[in-house]
């Protein structure tokens, strides 16, 4: 079974995560099938991880992320 989990630099990539996604997505739905409520939430737990981390790296990798000069226009009064 340890073959078949992707190396570091295939999650990273765009098509490695949406490869995770489905993945996740299939064992939902086989979970859900199966009446596993626990698996269930923890491979949903799994996606949302899954889906900071990608939009963390899409913050990252733009260049018109926010500065620290335009914070004050963030913040609440």
């Amino acid at each position: 079974m340890a073959k078949n989990v992707p190396c570091v630099s295939s999650v990273s990539s765009p098509t490695g995560v949406e490869s995770l996604k489905m993945l996740l997505d299939y064992a939902i739905a086989e979970g859900s099938d199966l009446r596993l409520p626990v698996f269930v939430l923890l491979l949903r737990m799994a996606n949302l991880e899954l889906a900071k981390t990608a939009r963390r790296r899409e913050l990252r990798v733009t260049s018109d992320s926010p500065s620290l000069r335009h914070a004050d226009e963030r913040v609440a009064p």
